[in-house]
């Protein structure tokens, strides 16, 4: 799990990241499916801008914010 403000960011063991806005009731705001096996750690950027996922393969960038979210694949990552 990570926090950016108000948005929790979670990963599971079935390869999904799932962004949080906990100050609403329908709080799912965002998936993404990057990985095919568990997420095993998610971290955000000082900034709130980028947010760095690491599973069992690959690692992951995510640029803008919690909602809109580019993805950036780094294959090799042995983490």
């Amino acid at each position: 799990m990570a926090w950016n403000s108000h948005f929790l960011t979670t990963g599971g063991m079935d390869g999904m990241i799932v962004n949080n806005n906990v100050r609403i009731r329908s709080h799912v705001v965002k998936t993404y499916r990057g990985y095919r096996q568990k997420v095993c750690g998610l971290k955000w950027s000082a900034s709130g801008q980028q947010l760095a996922s690491g599973g069992m393969i690959v690692l992951f960038t995510y640029g803008i914010c919690p909602r809109h979210l580019q993805i950036h694949q780094h294959n090799g990552y042995t983490g």
